[in-house]
C-alpha cells in the first residue's frame, strides 16, 4: 500500500471517548455526560472527545440498537476544523413525549464514517425511572428538620420547633417533603442521633408511609419514659436512606435542675486570717454589705502574704434552681498539691426568688475552715506556696462530683 492509499483511508479524525446526556428540544443538556439514563428520556444526545485533522464537513451516521435488537439511524453533518482532543456534540434522537426509550437494558450506540465504518461503540444503560427514585429514598425534603418531645403515650411536653429541651422523653422528627412516587408507598428510612459532643450515637430503622401529594415525613420518637436518654449537649440528627444522607439537624439538650445538683455554682474564693474577729468581720462586710447581692454580685478573691495567716476558709456562693433540696458539699484542701484539710457540710436549697440581702439567705456558705496547727497545737504561719481549694458536691440524685476550685499563690 503506498503513502496515497493511507492518506485516502484516513477520515482526518479520531473518536477518543463516547458519552451522553438527556436534552430537551432545544439542545441544552438536561444531564451531565455518562453511560445511564432513565426510560423517561426525551432526547439522547451523544457526547464525543475528538481529534481533528482536517477543516471540512464530514458525514456521520449515528446507529442505534435497542434491547430488543430494533435499529435506528440517523445521518449529520459535522464541519471540522483542526483541533486537539475536544468534546463535541453529535445531534440528537428521541421524542418530547418521552417514550422514544421506553425499553430499559442496554441500548448500543454506533458512531460511523462516511463509508459506514464503526469508529467508535458504547452501552447506554436505560434504567427505569422508578430506580432513580429509590436511589434518591422517594422523597425531596423541602423544609428544616423540626422536633419535639412527646411522652410514652404521644402527647406533646415540647411542641414542633423547640431547639432546646430538658430531660426530654422521647424526641420526633418531621420535615415537609415532596414525593416523586405516583403511588401510596411504604419506605424504610434510618435515623442517627449523634451527641456532638461525645460522639455517641444512637440509631433506628423507621418505615413511613409517603404520600403522592407529599406532605409531612414524621419519625417516631426515641427516647425512654424516664427521661435519661438524653445527656446534655448538642445533637445531631441525621435522616438517610441506604447510606444516602438525605437532610440532617441539630437540637440542644440542657442541663435540668436535678442534673446540675440543684444550684448553679457563681464564686468560690480562699480567705486567709488569723483570728475570729477577722471571719467575722469579712463574712459582715466583705460578702455581706459590700455586695449588693439582689443585683447578683459575686464575691471576689483577695490577695494574701505568705507568713501573714495561720487560718484559711474557702467562701462558696450559689444560686438555687429550685426549694427544698439536701446538698452535701465538701471542700477539699491542697497545699502544693497535697491535700491537707477536708471539710464536709449539709445544706438545704433555698427558693430561688428569695431578695432577701442576709447573705446566707443569698446561697453563700463559708465552710472548711483550715489551719497549720502543730502537734502541741500551736498555730504557725501559712508558707509561700501554691493553695487550692475543690468543692464537690452531692445529692441525693447525684453521685460525689467536683462543681468549682479556685487556686491562689501566697508570695512573700
Amino acid at each position: 500500500m503506498g503513502l496515497f492509499d493511507f492518506f485516502k483511508k484516513d477520515r482526518g479524525y479520531d473518536i477518543h471517548s463516547l458519552e451522553f446526556c438527556e436534552v430537551g428540544k432545544d439542545g441544552k443538556k438536561d444531564t451531565r455526560p455518562g453511560l445511564r439514563l432513565y426510560d423517561d428520556a426525551r432526547y439522547v444526545m451523544p457526547v464525543v472527545r475528538m481529534t481533528s485533522r482536517v477543516e471540512r464537513t464530514v458525514q456521520m451516521t449515528v446507529r442505534i440498537t435497542n434491547p430488543e435488537g430494533v435499529v435506528r439511524t440517523y445521518t449529520l453533518d459535522a464541519p471540522l476544523r483542526p483541533f486537539e482532543n475536544q468534546e463535541a456534540h453529535l445531534s440528537w434522537w428521541g421524542s418530547e413525549s418521552r417514550t422514544a426509550f421506553s425499553k430499559t437494558g442496554t441500548w448500543r450506540f454506533e458512531v460511523l464514517d462516511e463509508n459506514d465504518g464503526v469508529v467508535i461503540e458504547a452501552p447506554l444503560e436505560i434504567a427505569s425511572l422508578d430506580s432513580l427514585w429509590e436511589e434518591k429514598g422517594w422523597i425531596h425534603v423541602t423544609t428544616h428538620l423540626e422536633f419535639r418531645n412527646i411522652d410514652y403515650s404521644g402527647n406533646a411536653i415540647d411542641d414542633w420547633g423547640t431547639k432546646s429541651f430538658v430531660e426530654p422523653q422521647y424526641i420526633q422528627m418531621r420535615c415537609g417533603y415532596t414525593c416523586y412516587s405516583k403511588v401510596e408507598r411504604k419506605v424504610t428510612y434510618h435515623v442517627e442521633i449523634e451527641h456532638e459532643q461525645t460522639g455517641r450515637t444512637k440509631s433506628f430503622d423507621y418505615t413511613a408511609t409517603l404520600d403522592p401529594r407529599g406532605g409531612w415525613l414524621q419519625m417516631c420518637g426515641w427516647g425512654s419514659q424516664s427521661g435519661t436518654s438524653y445527656s446534655p449537649g448538642s445533637y445531631i440528627y441525621t435522616l438517610s436512606y441506604k447510606g444516602k444522607r438525605l437532610a440532617s439537624g441539630r437540637f440542644e439538650v440542657a442541663k435540668s435542675p436535678r442534673q446540675q445538683g440543684w444550684i448553679e455554682p457563681e464564686a468560690l474564693v480562699l480567705y486567709f486570717y488569723n483570728t475570729d474577729d477577722e471571719l467575722k468581720l469579712w463574712v459582715a462586710y466583705d460578702c455581706g454589705m459590700n455586695l449588693d447581692l439582689a443585683k447578683g454580685e459575686l464575691i471576689k478573691q483577695q490577695t494574701f502574704k505568705a507568713n501573714a495567716y495561720k487560718k484559711a476558709v474557702a467562701g462558696f456562693q450559689w444560686r438555687s434552681l429550685e426549694k427544698g433540696h439536701r446538698l452535701k458539699l465538701t471542700f477539699k484542701f491542697y497545699m502544693d498539691g497535697r491535700l491537707v484539710y477536708s471539710n464536709s457540710s449539709h445544706v438545704v436549697t433555698h427558693d430561688p426568688d428569695l431578695t432577701k440581702q442576709d447573705i446566707f439567705e443569698q446561697d453563700f456558705e463559708v465552710s472548711g475552715s483550715m489551719r497549720l496547727e502543730d502537734s502541741n497545737g500551736e498555730l504557725h504561719p501559712f508558707p509561700a506556696g501554691r493553695y487550692q481549694v475543690k468543692v464537690y458536691l452531692e445529692t441525693r440524685e447525684l453521685a460525689e462530683h467536683l462543681v468549682m476550685q479556685q487556686t491562689i499563690d501566697l508570695m512573700k
